[in-house]
């Protein structure tokens, strides 16, 4: 199921020219990013592949029509099918221009796609494009679109089931009346439980038996109906186990999304008598007004139904809880949108299980890094500390969860991850690609300041790129911590009057432990960090270069987060 088709959009809303879109499509597709990233204008891509409707191409952006490029690779069929068009009969059929052109099996092409389905072929192999120019208009011709024949079912992020007025007469309708704002939920529901000529099972068992499978253990409905609630208008009911009728208009939206999900899923292919797969559904931000456990319901709900029926989804989501159930799912795949003001960017990142034992190593969800402005990797939580109280004494109004947090890479882990968008195999972690707004702190670790700093550090630090990265001058980050920073710890706490001298070439421990034996600093880092960075004041922060690194620190965070650096 899975389409190996790069599909780019240019110079639409909020994408320019250099685009965004999908570097394959996945059979469940999650788009995340803020409000007004862009999420929405990738799902009218996908609209557009489907019903390639030409007010698509016209919603341009700066006096430019939009752009829709897909990029496939040459198969074998392509060229039997390509060569095969080629007019004039055997005559016009060199097999000498067949052999050539089978050389380029597994190349790389890219067609423009055009309202109407029009392809035109704009970027091929060179050596291809300069011999073989009458064979490119054919090529476009055969090549497949990626949803050939699918067809388009979305539900927007507006929705809503309210009360309607159902028709005089039903006119049994090949497809089902349904809008993706929730309007003609009632009536389709009425018309299937009334009409003579319509499978009431469809409601009764099929649609009321999916709703129970997400919403149990809350709550269980035994019956579903459509009554009359004046002189016009019918609501939907629900009775549950205790005999009670309940309205839908008293349930709450959770629900009204639920029924929605499942109408589209299990009730408009029968009615519109196609098979399941033959759908690509596009649905946004389910997870509103639901509790956490009744998103994983109805999630899970949707990943097996992806499963089972061969169907894509695409979904769009702000919720934690839905970027951590996908996050590890090799089915999945999960498209970073970000917007830096100007113009949105597009990252795909390809869910995959190999990585799940690091990333649990490393305590880190999924949503924990695509979800915040940007990520600081530290070795472990006594960085932390002391980074958070430098950050809080010079730039006192960036927080930690707002405009940026704190993940730890675990000193030996380091070696499993990367910075590089091109490095991925089982032993990497693109971090980067996960967050492409990144820093990491690193300890020297060698016993001098000329040590060399060991093949993976240099690794990472030429990955991330200049600006982006802190390798401490002295052996660790807590030689950053001043003489008198440290006394005073010492002397309050643990009632030490010996004056204390941070060597840095020296770890911080062994420092300690010339002048306090009682005191085990690596055995509790992270309650021993927590008490010494409440000591630290802006005087102490004149230590080797850590001023400036503290400084540079907050320019990138605020870069991040769009902040003035004035």
């Amino acid at each position: 199921m899975i389409l190996n088709n790069k599909i780019t959009v240019k110079n639409y809303k909020c994408f320019d020219s250099t685009g965004g879109g999908f570097d394959r499509i996945m059979p469940i597709n999650l788009i995340i990013g803020k409000n007004n990233s862009g999420k929405s204008s990738l799902l009218d891509l996908v609209s557009f592949i489907i019903e390639q409707d030409k007010e698509f191409i016209e919603v341009g952006r700066d006096n430019l029509n939009a752009e829709v490029l897909v990029e496939r690779v040459l198969t074998e069929e392509n060229v039997v099918e390509t060569f095969n068009q080629v007019p004039g009969g055997t005559a016009g059929r060199s097999r000498h221009h067949f052999e050539y052109m089978a050389r380029f099996v597994g190349k790389a092409y890219t067609y423009k796609l055009d309202p109407k389905g029009k392809k035109t072929i704009v970027s091929i192999e060179p050596e291809f494009m300069k011999h073989m120019e009458q064979y490119l208009d054919m090529l476009a011709r055969v090549s497949p679109d990626p949803f050939s024949e699918k067809i388009y079912c979305h539900i927007s992020a507006e929705r809503d089931i309210v009360p309607e007025i159902p028709p005089t007469v039903y006119t049994l309708a090949p497809n089902i009346a349904l809008s993706s704002d929730g309007s003609g939920a009632t009536k389709v529901i009425h018309e299937i439980l009334s009409h003579a000529k319509r499978d009431s099972d469809l409601i009764e068992k099929a649609l009321l038996g999916g709703l129970n499978t997400i919403v149990n253990p809350d709550i269980k409905f035994t019956r579903i109906l459509v009554q009359l609630i004046d002189h016009e208008y019918w609501e939907i009911f629900f009775v549950d186990a205790h005999g009670k009728q309940i309205a839908l208009s008293k349930m709450g939206s959770g629900v009204k999304t639920v029924l929605l999900v499942l109408l589209n899923l299990t009730v408009r292919p029968i009615i519109e008598n196609k098979d399941k797969s033959s759908y690509v559904f596009a649905f946004e931000e389910l997870e509103n007004n639901l509790h956490p456990a009744l998103q994983r319901r109805l999630y899970n709900y949707i990943r097996n139904y992806s499963k089972s029926n061969s169907a894509y989804f695409f979904l769009t989501t702000h919720s934690n809880v839905v970027i951590d159930a996908f996050g590890m799912d090799e089915n999945a795949q999960l498209i970073h949108v970000i917007n830096d003001g100007d113009k949105s960017t597009s990252t795909t990142i390809q869910a995959y299980r190999e990585t799940e034992h690091i990333l649990n190593d490393l305590g880190i969800k999924a949503s924990d890094i695509l979800q915040s402005n940007g990520v600081i990797w530290v070795e472990g939580p006594s960085d932390r500390n002391y980074i958070n109280k430098w950050l809080e004494i010079l730039a006192p109004d960036l927080q930690e969860g707002l405009h940026y947090s704190v993940m730890f890479y675990g000193g030996r882990l380091l070696s499993n991850l990367s910075f590089d968008f091109d490095r991925f195999n089982k032993e990497v972690i693109p971090l980067l690609k996960i967050n492409r707004n990144a820093f990491v702190v690193l300890d020297r670790d060698g016993r001098t300041l000329n040590t060399k700093i060991n093949d993976t550090k240099q690794r990472i630090t030429t990955e991330i790129g200049e600006n982006n990265y802190w390798i401490t001058r002295g052996r660790e980050i807590e030689n950053y911590l001043s003489d008198e920073t440290v006394s005073k710890w010492l002397s309050e706490k643990y009632v030490c009057k010996s004056e204390f001298t941070n060597d840095s070439d020296s770890k911080f421990e062994y420092s300690i432990d010339k002048i306090n034996q009682k005191v085990k600093y690596n055995l509790n880092k992270t309650a021993l960090s927590s008490e010494i960075a409440k000591y630290i004041d802006v005087a102490s922060m004149e230590t080797l270069d850590l001023k400036k690194n503290i400084e540079n620190l907050i320019v990138q965070i605020k870069k991040w987060n769009c902040i003035d650096l004035n």
